[in-house]
């Protein structure tokens, strides 16, 4: 078995290690595992920071000593992975549930949560709120709850009103304020995988990876954009074209409507731009870079409008504007 780590934290491979060692000397590790005839060994792997290396094919292409690049799927790890061989590749998140569902069996695990959403999840909250940190959540929490109360994120500094929300990490589309805290039908957002995909993309978003960011009233939705871009951009791998030519593209166009450069043709162009990198690379990568685009036009269309009306505006703040009120789907993004 490998634990892969990535290359940022640099720190953890030495507290694994040391587990590692101290579950050899109580026989839990190595030969004939408390004489069951049984061997398993556990190595950790240091990656170099490359975020593509998350994805399950990269990671074994780093851990074979090659560039992280996304394999073609079929054939998938299970039938042919590491090395060529049928391997299992698990989140550590998913192995951090092992213990409680065998404590408790999987019955009981499952009854926790809602509908699909059974089990805990862990929530890795940030942005504009008062408590920022990791939380291990009942996915019959709304969302509304998660961000106020103080048994959780704590509320929004400052008394500042909500503006938006990215519930699933950097590549989920993000919501206006009235679209996470409800749904379009006026029913209460809740933090599980199918609430929060409620009305698909055109009035949802996704669940994800669990990184929750609030954005308050002051945040500049252009500015915040941008720098999902530049991220994306700096990310690609480089292996598909429509990733590798799609992402600095966005980025360039985006940190030229930030800066007051821009032009209305240019929203249009980001949009045609997403369109033809989603669904047309390898990996999920390029879906990543153009989710949080298509969502920022489709519901902020009107704040990019202002930066290109206002190209002197030096606080690059569009304000609040009516996202506090159901708005329809801008007829561009349709």
């Amino acid at each position: 078995s490998y634990i892969y780590i990535r290359g940022e934290y640099s720190w953890i491979p030495d507290i694994l290690e040391e587990a590692i060692e101290e579950a050899k000397k109580a026989g839990f590790l190595g030969k004939n595992i408390l004489g069951t005839g049984y061997d398993l060994e556990i190595y950790v792997q240091r990656g170099a920071g490359a975020y593509i290396c998350g994805e399950e094919t990269a990671l074994l292409e780093s851990l074979e000593g090659k560039r992280g690049n996304p394999r073609l799927k079929p054939p998938f790890p299970a039938v042919k992975g590491l090395w060529e061989s049928p391997t299992v590749v698990n989140n550590v998140e998913t192995i951090a549930a092992v213990v409680p569902i065998i404590n408790i069996t999987g019955a009981e695990y499952a009854k926790i949560g809602v509908g699909r959403s059974t089990g805990t999840k862990l929530i890795s909250a940030c942005g504009n709120i008062n408590k920022p940190g990791v939380y291990e959540i009942d996915m019959t929490i709304t969302v509304e709850e998660f961000i106020y109360s103080d048994e959780y994120c704590g509320g929004i500094p400052n008394g500042k009103k909500l503006k938006a929300c990215i519930p699933g990490g950097s590549s989920v589309p993000i919501l206006p304020a009235n679209l996470i805290l409800k749904t379009i039908n006026g029913e209460p957002r809740y933090m599980n995988y199918e609430s929060l995909a409620d009305g698909g993309f055109a009035t949802g978003t996704m669940m994800g990876s669990g990184g929750f960011e609030v954005l308050d009233e002051d945040q500049c939705i252009v500015e915040h954009t941008m720098t999902l871009a530049r991220f994306y951009a700096h990310e690609s791998c480089g292996q598909c074209t429509p990733c590798r030519e799609g992402t600095p593209w966005m980025y360039k166009i985006l940190k030229n409507i930030n800066n007051g450069e821009g032009t209305m043709a240019d929203i249009d162009l980001l949009w045609d731009i997403q369109r033809k990198i989603e669904g047309n690379t390898i990996c999920p990568l390029g879906d990543a870079a153009a989710w949080p685009v298509a969502a920022a036009i489709r519901h902020f269309r009107d704040e990019f409008e202002w930066h290109i009306n206002n190209p002197e505006a030096l606080t690059r703040n569009y304000g609040l504007a009516n996202y506090a009120d159901p708005i329809p789907v801008p007829a561009k993004a349709e």
